[in-house]
């Protein structure tokens, strides 16, 4: 070996024998290592796992690491290419081992041998501290034992003295000031403070009782212990703060925070006896609220009223009370109408305003002998005693009247509503949540009749409320079991009769149910829920199929409707991205159908939406184009291309002057704006020569092409690329 060589070899064994801590030495060790072959990277793999790595950049190949540590004579580094390995033996478990990485050449015998006894002394190294750690932690742990006896005799003294007050039920001030000295006496004249949130956890901290000199923790401590729920210990500039998470009845209620000068090494002790006083004032509070918890578990913190569960006692106990059949008792169930949209513009805590309102009101609706409650969210109930149903019918008017006139709520006037059911007690053994869900039943088909309405429950709702709940079950089934199929009908150029496109039209063919029209179930898909996946599944099957008939009709396009309830979907844009991306379709080649109705309720909604789409290269279009005017204001601010004239306006067999006058102006609107212009519904010749004089580009209709089955759109297709001026195909033949 070199004498410079042998040189940093001592200075190698000197500074992997002279570290405290296995980090230090194993560190040292790879870069001197390294270093004194000339090699790029370094590396410890020891227990599995890989340390100390040197030279490996942001990305360590661990794998590789550990394959070079079972033997593997080369890895390979991005960006560098192939190393030569040395793995040389920590002379411990086996597949620990000191690794060096060289990419010029090999390592020489010599230099493996000098790398083996570098390993070799880098392991006897790490065993030697291991050992000296073992026996200084034991030693203090024998020191701690010895001098910590009298402080848990200490502890338990002080904690059976505040429980003596807990159970004498003494002032919630003087229990706290005994916590908080008694832990401040414990630890050494600590400055402890006890921190409780006023309103709840959300709220801001003030000072229930701090005992002790000093400044006080900061109220950021113990927020981070209220909001991880675990006893925090950080460094402050005076020392060590500690902070114990106080919970009442399960929930954040505030720290018992310390300040102490110096931990003296005993942080985890200090920090389980201040968790032990935290558990006392636990305790304290817990007691303190016994009856205002009765309470509360009872009763609607924001209105007062009577919760669910109440109402279904209350209601219980008056139907085991009746003395015959003949005596009536009625069960409103009320339900607030837009009581969202207040919600979501003016925030929850005029939400909560509404909902306080609203209960007050109710309350004036009904008798003092009656019951009203919160059931929940905007749900409310009336318990009338002794009442026939004719009456109780009449103070659900009263009810509707009453909710409809407006409040004044965050400074503003706020218009809702209410729709009301209303059940009445027929059997002799009526039960309380049957004749809840009876009510519950009722409202939702005054809801489903018309805003503001009341109904009172007849036996034929409960079997439409089976069948809907039925019909939620068939729907899941349908997309689990792929009982959905998709049609195509084509949007034929109307100036020389071909294909450009497709839109796809879903079908549902029922095992139980036969065929159900789209009219019939996608509504329920949107009140259900499950509109999102449906019309995910629409656009992913209807991208597959034209990507395949774009091999022979490369500018094939696809149209596809959008529920609005896909809009609000958080990830709607990615979706449909991801759609393509798995079919292999172009943006360019994809269209989105929006019914005009959900751009002008929600034109928020549309610009944020459809514009990301939009710029992604997705086109959008406007279905049923002419039955909302007032959306024409916003045709140049959305991200439009396309515009489907409703079939409203040419369902006539000859179309009138003033049917051409409304189709021209839109023509006339789109060529303006630069939109494509389809008409939806033509069904004779005659119409297709009328929407050609009106320059009308685009058209679907039975006239043109009835929506067939996939295996026969190709066929279709190829039809449509002659040299037929007529531009119609035969809708007559089978699909």
């Amino acid at each position: 070996m070199p004498n410079w060589s042998t040189h940093l070899l001592t200075e190698y064994f000197t500074a992997v024998n002279a570290a405290e801590h296995e980090e230090t030495a194993i560190a040292s060790a790879v870069e001197r290592a390294t270093e004194m072959v000339e090699a790029e990277a370094g590396a410890v793999v020891r227990d599995g796992r890989v340390i100390g790595a040197y030279g490996f950049g942001s990305v360590v190949p661990e794998i590789a690491l550990g394959e070079a540590a079972a033997g593997q004579p080369m890895i390979e580094i991005p960006y560098v290419g192939e190393l030569h390995v040395a793995s040389n033996p920590l002379g411990g478990e086996t597949g620990d081992a000191l690794i060096v990485a060289r990419q010029a050449e090999p390592f020489d015998p010599e230099e493996r041998q000098m790398l083996q006894g570098m390993g070799q002394v880098l392991g006897l190294a790490l065993r030697s501290i291991r050992v000296l750690a073992a026996e200084r932690h034991l030693r203090a742990e024998k020191e701690r034992q010895a001098t910590s006896a009298q402080t848990r005799q200490r502890l338990v003294e002080s904690l059976l003295t505040i429980q003596r007050a807990i159970s004498a039920r003494r002032p919630l001030p003087e229990i706290l000031d005994a916590v908080t000295c008694g832990a401040a006496d414990l630890l050494g004249g600590a400055k402890v403070t006890l921190m409780l949130a006023e309103g709840g956890p959300d709220q801001r901290l003030t000072a229930a009782s701090t005992c002790g000199d000093g400044d006080s923790p900061p109220d950021s401590l113990a927020q981070a212990a209220m909001a991880g729920g675990a006893v925090l210990v950080r460094p402050s500039e005076q020392g060590w703060m500690i902070a114990a998470p106080v919970r009442v009845t399960g929930e954040m209620a505030g720290s018992l925070c310390a300040l102490l000068a110096s931990t003296g090494g005993q942080q985890t002790e200090q920090r389980d006896q201040l968790s032990a006083f935290a558990q006392q004032v636990s305790l304290a509070l817990t007691d303190a609220r016994t009856v205002e918890a009765v309470r509360e578990a009872h009763h609607d913190p924001i209105t007062g009223l009577p919760n669910r569960a109440l109402f279904l006692k209350i209601l219980n106990r008056v139907l085991a009370s009746r003395g015959t059949m003949a005596d009536p008792t009625s069960v409103l169930f009320i339900d607030l109408d837009r009581f969202k949209a207040v919600n979501d513009s003016l925030g929850h805590d005029a939400g909560d305003q509404l909902l306080a309102l609203v209960a007050r009101r109710l309350r004036g609706c009904v008798r003092a002998s009656d019951t009203t409650a919160r059931l929940g969210g905007d749900e409310f109930a009336a318990l009338l005693h002794d009442l026939p149903v004719e009456a109780a019918q009449f103070v659900g008017e009263r009810i509707v009247a009453a909710i409809k006139e407006p409040f004044r709520v965050a400074g503003r006037e706020v218009f809702v509503g209410a729709s009301v059911g209303v059940a009445v007690s027929r059997e002799a053994r009526q039960n309380s949540e049957e004749l809840l869900h009876n009510a519950d039943v009722a409202m939702y088909r005054a809801k489903k009749d018309g805003l503001g309405r009341v109904l009172v429950y007849e036996p034929y709702m409960h079997a439409e409320a089976l069948d809907r709940l039925s019909l939620r079950g068939d729907l899941q089934r349908a997309l689990r079991e792929g009982e959905f199929r998709l049609q195509y009908q084509p949007l034929i150029r109307l100036a020389d009769g071909r294909a450009t496109g497709v839109e796809a039209l879903i079908r549902w063919h029922s095992p139980t149910r036969g065929f159900v029209s789209p009219v019939d179930f996608i509504p329920k898909a949107e009140e259900f829920g499950l509109i999102a996946d449906i019309g995910q599944w629409v656009l992913e099957t209807g991208a597959l199929q034209v990507t395949k008939w774009r091999r022979d009709f490369p500018d094939l396009t696809l149209n596809v409707n959008v529920s609005g309830h896909q809009l609000v979907h958080p990830r709607f844009a990615d979706n449909v991205m991801r759609a393509l991306a798995i079919a292999g379709l172009p943006s360019s080649a994809v269209t989105l159908e929006l019914t005009e109705s959900v751009l002008v309720s929600e034109p928020d909604l549309g610009r944020s939406a459809l514009g990301v789409l939009r710029k992604l290269g997705v086109q959008l279009s406007i279905d049923d184009f002419g039955t909302g005017y007032s959306s024409l204001a916003y045709l140049r601010e959305l991200p439009v291309d396309e515009l489907k004239v409703d079939r409203a306006f040419i369902a006539r067999a000859e179309l009138t002057g003033e049917d051409l006058a409304l189709v021209r102006t839109i023509v006339e609107l789109a060529q303006i704006l630069g939109l494509r212009v389809v008409a939806e519904g033509i069904e004779n010749a005659a119409q297709l020569a009328a929407l050609r004089k009106l320059g009308c580009g685009l058209g679907q209709g039975y006239h043109l092409c009835r929506p067939i089955d996939p295996e026969h759109v190709a066929v279709r297709l190829a039809a449509t690329q002659g040299e037929s001026p007529v531009g119609v195909l035969d809708h007559r033949s089978t699909a």
